[in-house]
């Protein structure tokens, strides 16, 4: 079975993470390192990652993954905003490595000229980060992206391509996001196209490189490529897909976590739905 658990703040001490996870019976935390929207962080002091792995002991069943910052664009047309994003994402890879994360998800960004451009200059962008930050072996987990404008990784081949591209490489794996690929085109609902989606993924990328889930509904329908989260079973998506993955049995400890509206007075409600359709997933295998 899946791994269930949220994103959760980290608001005044990374280590917090870990009780506020607690609270909500998390088995697996997403965070981020710093704030998401800001390139300038202070570098973590030896106390922060200190009381990071100290209050993780206490917590032991709970693995955790990072988001990246929403300002990183490896695939940007603009060269300033290219370098100092590859400076940026290794910098939070060697921050990961000092708090022992388990994986980084990693948006594959835009490029308002061109896709085809924006596909070669996030593939090399990224091997020079994967050559810089051999010393923090952490994965970087490509996510699914919806496709809104000009952003990249919502087709699987514009992902499968930046693997090649890197000629397999140990360290690349892929975040599945529920929302993002079904307002792509992918549509998990009925168990013919959930298979065949699967399928694809397999044939491209390979089930090995499946590291993590964000399990989110939709506001948005089907193919609109518009990203714009709902809570679990009330979207377009509904709760079909959910028991889909749920009770697949290839993705069993994997972390799946949610990042649903109104995450704070919400996040309970949502993990909750997860649980019972996980426990009815399980009930009618039994059958």
């Amino acid at each position: 079975m899946l791994k269930l658990g949220a994103h959760v703040s980290a608001a005044g001490g990374l280590y917090k993470i870990f009780e506020r996870g607690a609270d909500l019976g998390c088995e697996c935390l997403q965070l981020f390192t710093r704030p998401p929207s800001r390139w300038a962080a202070k570098p973590l002091t030896d106390e922060q990652i200190a009381q990071f792995h100290s209050e993780r002991q206490r917590f032991p069943a709970q693995s955790v993954i990072a988001h990246d910052l929403y300002l990183t664009n490896l695939a940007s047309e603009k060269d300033e905003v290219r370098e100092r994003s590859i400076a940026n994402l290794a910098e939070e890879l060697r921050r990961c490595h000092q708090l022992g994360i388990d994986g980084l998800v990693c948006h594959l960004g835009a490029n308002k000229d061109c896709l085809e451009t924006g596909l070669e200059r996030y593939s090399e962008a990224l091997a020079e980060v994967l050559a810089e930050t051999e010393d923090s072996p952490i994965p970087v987990l490509l996510e699914t992206c919806a496709g809104q404008g000009s952003t990249l990784g919502h087709q699987l081949e514009h992902i499968a391509r930046i693997v090649d591209a890197n000629k397999g490489h140990t360290r690349l794996g892929v975040c599945v996001d529920t929302c993002h690929i079904f307002v792509a085109g992918y549509d998990l609902r009925e168990k013919e196209s959930y298979n065949e989606f699967w399928t694809k993924f397999d044939s491209l990328l390979g089930l090995e490189r499946l590291k993590a889930f964000h399990l989110n509904d939709s506001k948005k329908p089907l193919g609109s490529r518009v990203d714009r989260h709902d809570h679990i079973g009330q979207g377009e998506i509904g709760p079909t897909c959910f028991q889909h993955l749920l009770s697949d049995p290839r993705f069993e400890g994997l972390p799946a976590v949610i990042e649903t509206p109104e995450s704070e007075s919400m996040a309970s409600t949502n993990l909750e739905t997860l649980r019972n359709l996980r426990r009815e997933g399980f009930k009618s295998n039994l059958e």
